[in-house]
């Protein structure tokens, strides 16, 4: 089923974007030392407020610009940003090695919700991430039925809200997680996802 697959495929390339290192993370473990594990759950509602709407006028335009006849400029182009997020897991993953973990900037949003909404809205990364590597994705969606839709998003978004409930729920100790080996080792892997994901993806142009 069609279904199956776009949910298997959302839920291989999302911990690459959700669980790396970056302001939502931040600001759950921020947010979280003080208000505990609610605040993450805050900060997910607040990125699904933006993303949820986002994702959906995409896959409208998907539809209405019959993205499909560009499928493969828009899969070369897609395979090029996807090896760019490799690149960028790889790099957090040396220098946390080295002891050099990517910075994380507390949060400046006292609100969790308004932090989850504004973080994800100017974070370009996010933008750039759903119209390149979720692309194929995004355009599969858009010849789908509502249901489609609602189950593929939902595989997908889950995986906010467990990160960044346990980011919040961790605290402070979770800065000193995303220091440690075993994330880099954890990010490393992300990235070889995303390198087999885009390989798979160029496979299918030919």
């Amino acid at each position: 089923m069609e279904v199956v697959a776009l949910s298997m495929t959302i839920m291989t390339i999302t911990p690459s974007g959700a669980f790396s290192p970056g302001p939502l993370t931040a600001s759950a473990v921020a947010n979280g030392s003080i208000r505990g594990w609610k605040a993450g759950l805050y900060t997910a509602l607040g990125h699904t407020a933006f993303e949820l709407p986002y994702v959906a006028a995409l896959v409208y335009v998907a539809k209405s610009l019959n993205l499909g006849v560009y499928k493969t400029p828009l899969a070369v182009a897609a395979a090029a940003f996807i090896a760019y997020f490799a690149y960028l897991l790889l790099r957090d993953a040396w220098g946390i090695i080295h002891g050099n973990p990517p910075a994380a900037p507390k949060s400046k949003f006292a609100n969790p919700l308004a932090a989850g909404f504004a973080l994800t809205a100017l974070n370009p990364y996010f933008l750039v991430w759903w119209i390149t590597v979720a692309s194929p994705v995004v355009v599969a969606l858009a010849d789908q039925p509502l249901y489609v839709f609602i189950v593929v998003y939902a595989a997908h978004v889950w995986m906010d809200y467990f990160w960044l409930t346990l980011m919040a729920a961790l605290g402070n100790a979770a800065t000193k997680l995303l220091s440690t080996r075993g994330y880099a080792v954890f990010l490393t892997a992300l990235a070889i996802l995303l390198v087999y994901f885009g390989v798979e993806l160029l496979r299918g142009l030919f």
